[in-house]
């Protein structure tokens, strides 16, 4: 069995705002958040795999720096429209964090859980994190945390 978990980069400034599209201060906040309610959890986080787009670069430098991940490297197949067969294909390592947009990575996870990239089993949000677990008979999501969940939480 494998756990793997994917993340919608945090909330970023939008394009008439700023073309390189950072985190606004509301976005780092959240990912923070989300972030810091993985490590209270003990969740083992060993690699992070993010886009190379700015917005996910720095969710991904977050979740690292909160949880001392230190193999942190930008992967094909996370942009917005990465065809989703491009990530699952590179999916290997147990305990990876992927970070990338919408609308691939709601793709990728209905076609891992439900075999249908259609099939929008998930509605993500930025900064949420859906765990997946993966083995050879079947595929499923485990949980979802989302910042409003970890507000509840604390």
């Amino acid at each position: 069995m494998k756990t793997v978990y994917f993340v919608q980069h945090g909330m970023a400034f939008t394009k008439d705002i700023d073309e390189t599209r950072p985190l606004l201060a509301e976005g780092v906040q959240e990912v923070s958040k989300v972030a810091e309610q993985l490590k209270i959890n003990n969740i083992q986080i060993n690699k992070i795999a993010h886009s190379g787009k700015l917005r996910a670069l720095q969710t991904a430098a977050i979740f690292s720096e909160r949880l001392n991940v230190d193999d942190v490297v930008e992967l094909k197949g996370l942009k917005a429209n990465d065809l989703p067969d491009e990530l699952i294909e590179q999916i290997g390592d147990n305990a990876t964090l992927y970070v990338g947009h919408l609308p691939n990575i709601q793709k990728v996870v209905a076609k891992l859980v439900a075999g249908d990239e259609d099939n929008m089993i998930i509605k993500f949000q930025n900064a949420a994190v859906v765990c997946v677990e993966l083995d050879e008979a079947k595929t499923y999501i485990k949980w979802f945390l989302t910042p409003e969940l970890c507000q509840l939480l604390n």
